[in-house]
């Protein structure tokens, strides 16, 4: 696998374990991260950091939320980075079970971001702006634009 895929997948895994641990799924997906991580036996120290991330998810103020998720999104990259590198062999098993999470989630969608701010999504997206704002899009594909708003004369 290629570094720059090995990152997507890494970084969309991060982002589905942090999505997961804040729904009712987060048990079932937990035990299969651990069990990942552990060669098909649950890794006890994944699982404690997998306990730390949903205990401090779960604790945050929803004004800080969208900060830690992305500080957590970007550790579990990491450690799944590093996993597959180790491991390049847990690839179609990382990529399965990222699948069955979206499935789970009941969103067929992927979205990873990376530093740039950029943000890369399989599927649906709405963008919106207010106060003056901007938004723009890369499209690979058909684009629908509704009720596309114009700025007043001047203020662009």
């Amino acid at each position: 696998m290629d570094a720059s895929a090995l990152e997507a997948l890494a970084s969309m895994a991060g982002s589905a374990v942090v999505t997961a641990a804040m729904t009712d799924a987060w048990e079932d997906v937990r035990h299969k991260f651990a069990k990942l991580f552990g060669r098909g036996e649950l890794d006890p120290l994944i699982g404690q950091r997998l306990d730390m991330t949903h205990a401090q998810l779960v604790a945050t103020p929803a004004a800080d939320l969208v900060k830690v998720q992305a500080e957590q999104a970007a550790r579990w990259s990491g450690r799944l980075a590093d996993l597959l590198t180790d491991r390049p062999d847990t690839e179609a098993e990382l990529r399965a079970l990222v699948r069955e999470i979206q499935s789970l989630l009941g969103s067929g969608n992927a979205a990873t971001a990376s530093g740039s701010g950029a943000v890369a999504i399989g599927g649906d997206a709405r963008l919106s702006v207010a106060g003056g704002g901007i938004a723009a899009a890369v499209i690979q594909g058909s684009a629908v634009v509704v009720n596309p708003q114009r700025p007043e004369p001047g203020t662009s």
